[in-house]
Protein backbone atom coordinates (compact mmCIF):
# COMPACT_ATOMS: atom_id res chain seq x y z
CA UNK A 1 0.00 0.00 0.00
CA UNK A 2 1.72 3.02 -1.18
CA UNK A 3 1.36 6.10 1.36
CA UNK A 4 4.08 8.87 1.05
CA UNK A 5 6.18 9.71 -2.21
CA UNK A 6 8.91 11.92 -2.82
CA UNK A 7 9.49 12.82 -6.06
CA UNK A 8 10.06 14.92 -9.36
CA UNK A 9 7.44 16.27 -11.50
CA UNK A 10 7.19 15.19 -15.32
CA UNK A 11 3.69 15.64 -16.49
CA UNK A 12 0.87 18.08 -15.21
CA UNK A 13 -2.24 18.56 -16.05
CA UNK A 14 -5.78 20.18 -13.85
CA UNK A 15 -6.90 16.61 -12.76
CA UNK A 16 -3.48 14.76 -12.35
CA UNK A 17 0.42 14.54 -12.25
CA UNK A 18 2.95 12.16 -13.41
CA UNK A 19 5.30 11.94 -11.11
CA UNK A 20 9.16 10.22 -11.01
CA UNK A 21 10.44 8.82 -7.89
CA UNK A 22 14.22 8.88 -7.14
CA UNK A 23 13.67 4.76 -7.79
CA UNK A 24 13.42 5.37 -11.59
CA UNK A 25 9.35 4.32 -10.76
CA UNK A 26 6.54 6.50 -12.66
CA UNK A 27 2.90 7.44 -10.59
CA UNK A 28 0.19 8.85 -11.99
CA UNK A 29 -1.72 10.53 -9.32
CA UNK A 30 -5.52 12.04 -8.72
CA UNK A 31 -5.44 16.09 -8.07
CA UNK A 32 -7.86 19.11 -7.60
CA UNK A 33 -6.89 22.83 -9.53
CA UNK A 34 -5.84 23.87 -5.77
CA UNK A 35 -3.08 21.59 -5.45
CA UNK A 36 -2.16 21.91 -9.07
CA UNK A 37 -1.48 25.56 -8.62
CA UNK A 38 0.61 24.71 -5.68
CA UNK A 39 2.67 21.70 -7.79
CA UNK A 40 2.93 24.55 -10.76
CA UNK A 41 5.46 26.46 -8.84
CA UNK A 42 7.23 23.05 -7.61
CA UNK A 43 9.88 20.92 -9.38
CA UNK A 44 10.35 18.71 -6.17
CA UNK A 45 8.33 18.06 -3.47
CA UNK A 46 6.85 15.62 -0.85
CA UNK A 47 3.61 14.51 -0.60
CA UNK A 48 0.91 12.16 0.88
CA UNK A 49 -0.69 9.39 -1.05
CA UNK A 50 -3.99 7.34 -0.84
CA UNK A 51 -4.15 4.40 -2.26
CA UNK A 52 -7.37 3.97 -2.95
CA UNK A 53 -8.22 -0.08 -4.04
CA UNK A 54 -11.28 -1.55 -5.91
CA UNK A 55 -12.62 -4.47 -7.68
CA UNK A 56 -12.18 -3.36 -10.86
CA UNK A 57 -8.89 -0.49 -10.39
CA UNK A 58 -6.21 0.92 -8.18
CA UNK A 59 -6.07 5.10 -8.57
CA UNK A 60 -3.28 6.73 -6.62
CA UNK A 61 -4.26 10.37 -5.37
CA UNK A 62 -2.18 13.41 -3.75
CA UNK A 63 -2.36 15.22 -0.62
CA UNK A 64 0.03 18.67 0.56
CA UNK A 65 -0.86 17.37 4.15
CA UNK A 66 -1.51 14.61 5.94
CA UNK A 67 -5.34 16.05 7.24
CA UNK A 68 -6.41 16.29 3.61
CA UNK A 69 -5.50 12.40 2.89
CA UNK A 70 -7.78 11.83 6.40
CA UNK A 71 -10.88 13.92 5.46
CA UNK A 72 -10.69 12.45 1.86
CA UNK A 73 -10.87 8.83 3.14
CA UNK A 74 -13.50 10.38 5.20
CA UNK A 75 -15.66 12.22 2.23
CA UNK A 76 -15.41 8.84 0.01
CA UNK A 77 -16.95 6.79 2.89
CA UNK A 78 -20.17 9.15 1.97
CA UNK A 79 -22.73 7.83 -0.39
CA UNK A 80 -22.99 9.52 -3.73
CA UNK A 81 -19.22 10.85 -2.77
CA UNK A 82 -16.77 9.66 -5.56
CA UNK A 83 -13.45 10.54 -5.67
CA UNK A 84 -13.51 13.26 -7.83
CA UNK A 85 -16.21 14.86 -6.05
CA UNK A 86 -13.96 14.42 -2.79
CA UNK A 87 -11.36 16.26 -4.28
CA UNK A 88 -13.59 18.62 -5.53
CA UNK A 89 -14.58 19.75 -2.06
CA UNK A 90 -11.03 19.54 -0.88
CA UNK A 91 -10.27 22.14 -3.44
CA UNK A 92 -12.17 24.69 -0.65
CA UNK A 93 -9.16 24.51 1.54
CA UNK A 94 -9.38 22.06 4.72
CA UNK A 95 -10.31 25.11 7.19
CA UNK A 96 -13.36 26.40 4.81
CA UNK A 97 -14.58 22.72 4.91
CA UNK A 98 -14.23 22.47 8.88
CA UNK A 99 -16.38 25.65 9.00
CA UNK A 100 -19.10 25.19 6.72
CA UNK A 101 -19.53 21.62 8.39
CA UNK A 102 -19.82 22.86 12.05
CA UNK A 103 -22.05 25.97 10.95
CA UNK A 104 -24.04 23.39 8.64
CA UNK A 105 -23.66 25.79 5.67
CA UNK A 106 -25.04 24.34 3.15
CA UNK A 107 -24.50 26.93 0.52
CA UNK A 108 -21.00 27.17 0.36
CA UNK A 109 -20.66 22.85 0.15
CA UNK A 110 -23.71 23.22 -2.26
CA UNK A 111 -21.50 25.80 -4.33
CA UNK A 112 -18.57 23.19 -5.02
CA UNK A 113 -19.16 21.42 -8.69
CA UNK A 114 -21.07 18.09 -8.98
CA UNK A 115 -22.39 18.71 -5.52
CA UNK A 116 -26.52 19.11 -5.09
CA UNK A 117 -28.72 20.36 -2.26
CA UNK A 118 -29.50 16.38 -0.64
CA UNK A 119 -25.49 15.27 -0.95
CA UNK A 120 -24.36 18.65 0.76
CA UNK A 121 -26.70 18.34 3.39
CA UNK A 122 -24.88 14.56 3.96
CA UNK A 123 -22.07 15.36 4.02
CA UNK A 124 -22.55 17.91 6.51
CA UNK A 125 -24.44 15.27 9.10
CA UNK A 126 -21.64 12.64 8.31
CA UNK A 127 -18.55 15.12 8.96
CA UNK A 128 -19.65 17.89 11.53
CA UNK A 129 -19.51 15.44 14.57
CA UNK A 130 -15.97 13.91 13.73
CA UNK A 131 -13.45 13.85 16.22
CA UNK A 132 -11.18 14.10 13.23
CA UNK A 133 -12.10 17.65 13.17
CA UNK A 134 -10.40 18.98 16.34
CA UNK A 135 -7.24 17.16 14.42
CA UNK A 136 -7.67 19.98 11.96
CA UNK A 137 -8.72 22.23 14.19
CA UNK A 138 -5.08 22.21 16.21
CA UNK A 139 -2.90 23.47 13.71
CA UNK A 140 -4.75 26.70 13.20
CA UNK A 141 -5.35 28.32 16.21
CA UNK A 142 -6.18 31.34 15.14
CA UNK A 143 -8.61 30.05 12.79
CA UNK A 144 -10.00 27.54 15.35
CA UNK A 145 -12.16 30.70 17.62
CA UNK A 146 -13.87 31.40 14.03
CA UNK A 147 -14.98 28.17 13.15
CA UNK A 148 -15.97 27.37 16.18
CA UNK A 149 -17.96 30.53 16.85
CA UNK A 150 -20.37 31.28 14.73
CA UNK A 151 -19.30 34.90 12.27
CA UNK A 152 -22.53 36.18 13.99
CA UNK A 153 -21.91 35.98 17.93
CA UNK A 154 -18.33 37.27 16.75
CA UNK A 155 -20.02 40.19 15.46
CA UNK A 156 -22.05 40.22 18.15
CA UNK A 157 -19.00 40.38 20.96
CA UNK A 158 -17.21 42.63 18.22
CA UNK A 159 -20.36 45.50 18.55
CA UNK A 160 -20.81 45.05 22.08
CA UNK A 161 -17.13 46.05 23.33
CA UNK A 162 -17.02 48.55 20.49
CA UNK A 163 -19.96 50.43 21.64
CA UNK A 164 -18.40 50.23 25.45
CA UNK A 165 -15.81 52.44 23.42
CA UNK A 166 -12.91 49.72 23.48
CA UNK A 167 -10.38 50.33 20.42
CA UNK A 168 -12.14 48.05 17.20
CA UNK A 169 -8.37 46.79 16.68
CA UNK A 170 -7.84 46.08 19.84
CA UNK A 171 -11.11 43.83 20.35
CA UNK A 172 -10.46 41.81 16.79
CA UNK A 173 -6.46 40.54 18.43
CA UNK A 174 -8.43 39.75 21.72
CA UNK A 175 -10.60 37.64 19.61
CA UNK A 176 -8.48 36.02 16.98
CA UNK A 177 -6.63 35.04 20.02
CA UNK A 178 -9.01 33.77 22.65
CA UNK A 179 -8.13 30.50 24.82
CA UNK A 180 -8.87 27.29 23.85
CA UNK A 181 -11.61 26.55 26.98
CA UNK A 182 -13.59 29.78 26.14
CA UNK A 183 -16.37 29.38 24.01
CA UNK A 184 -19.73 31.02 25.57
CA UNK A 185 -20.39 34.48 25.24
CA UNK A 186 -20.49 35.16 28.97
CA UNK A 187 -16.90 33.85 29.60
CA UNK A 188 -15.55 35.56 25.97
CA UNK A 189 -16.66 39.24 27.21
CA UNK A 190 -15.18 39.29 30.61
CA UNK A 191 -12.05 37.98 29.39
CA UNK A 192 -12.27 40.62 26.59
CA UNK A 193 -12.58 43.28 29.12
CA UNK A 194 -10.23 42.06 31.57
CA UNK A 195 -7.36 42.72 28.61
CA UNK A 196 -8.74 45.70 27.36
CA UNK A 197 -8.59 47.49 30.63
Amino acid sequence: MISYIKWKIIDLDFNYVVILTASGLGYELGINEQIYSKLALEEETELFVFHHKTENSESLFWFSEILEKKLFIELIKISWVWWKVAMQILSLWVEKLVRAAKTEDNKTIESIKWVWKKMAEKIILELKDKDLWFEVLAKNQNTQKQIFLEESLLSSIKSTLTNMWYNPKDVENILQNLPENLTDVWEIIPYAIKHLS
